[in-house]
């Protein structure tokens, strides 16, 4: 009645309205008296700015409900201060973050937080951390993929994941995550040492195996030979820069691939190949992190190879 009759558009004399005793009895209830606000604005009999006590008392109402989306729904109806241009996308975020457990195990309230227009990288960041946080590393790389925090993603990767997947054989699905980071290493701190370690596996696995669809073709065994040394000096600086932070399965994992890689180099050699390149394949055999009953067979192979070297040798200066 006072509104109806007054000219004015100013409510400071209407304020004793907007709090919860107004329209119930309970006095953290704020759910009437902020429709009864949000209708007079949008008829534009008032015009609001410093009502936020009422609003924030909503949005924490809903939260405490569980009602994680329409306490969004709320924030995003915030009037515009210029004293706090960034009020909403904190409050969003805060909301997303604290309270990720709650409004992601609801799919109706997921769906309806990205309806409103939240940004899919505040979602995905929130669900990233929030599996970190709760150790399902798995999930959190892929969130942390989908938010674009490469850094992030790549660190889980190499530390976490992908030791896993490649003991079950899940080289699908490490190729996919790699190369998906590949387009942006220069984001990445060590990368080359890192999931690019992976990628180069991958690659000259399938060139030294002769697959015509390799990206590489290594011809020659001198050639096979450098990409092999280039592999393993990667392998190498990267246990000398991660140090301890790899775990025992990620040091296995790289002893594999190591173990592989020379095994295929090492079968490349013909006997139409010099003693100098044959040697130079067993340096770089010895100089992989492999086991060292790995590398005792290697050595072994080295010695009759030599041993022969020497008979033959002998045999020309006999016949001399």
């Amino acid at each position: 009645m006072l509104l109806h009759s007054s000219e004015e558009r100013e409510f400071s004399f209407l304020k004793a309205m907007f709090s919860a005793f107004s329209s119930t009895p309970d006095p953290l209830d704020y759910h009437m008296i902020w429709h009864q606000r949000a209708v007079l604005e949008a008829v534009g009999v008032i015009k609001s700015n410093d009502l936020h006590v009422l609003d924030m008392g909503f949005v924490s109402q809903l939260l405490s409900l569980g009602k994680c989306h329409w306490a969004i729904y709320v924030v995003l109806h915030l009037p515009f201060r210029e004293d706090c241009q960034f009020l909403h996308v904190n409050l969003i975020r805060e909301i997303l973050f604290q309270y990720c457990e709650i409004w992601s195990s609801d799919e109706s309230q997921q769906q309806f937080i990205e309806d409103l227009g939240i940004s899919s990288e505040w979602i995905h960041e929130a669900l990233a951390i929030y599996y970190n946080y709760n150790g399902d590393l798995p999930k959190a790389l892929e969130h942390f993929l989908q938010c674009a925090n490469w850094q992030k993603a790549h660190t889980i990767f190499v530390t976490s994941v992908a030791h896993s997947l490649f003991l079950q054989a899940k080289h699908s699905e490490i190729w996919r995550i790699a190369t998906s980071m590949e387009d942006h290493k220069s984001e990445i701190e060590n990368w080359e040492l890192g999931g690019g370690i992976y990628i180069s596996y991958y690659l000259m696995r399938n060139s030294l195996q002769g697959d015509t669809n390799a990206m590489t073709q290594l011809d020659s065994l001198q050639s096979k030979n450098a990409a092999c040394q280039e592999f393993v000096s990667q392998l190498n600086a990267s246990l000398a820069v991660r140090d301890r932070k790899l775990p025992v399965d990620a040091r296995l994992v790289y002893s594999k691939m190591g173990g592989e890689i020379c095994d295929l180099l090492l079968s490349a050699v013909g006997e139409g190949a010099s003693r100098d390149e044959q040697f130079s394949c067993f340096d770089t055999a010895f100089s992989a992190p492999v086991p060292e009953d790995v590398r005792s067979g290697h050595l072994q192979d080295a010695v009759y190879l030599f041993t022969s070297f020497l008979s033959e040798i002998a045999t020309k200066f006999q016949k001399i």
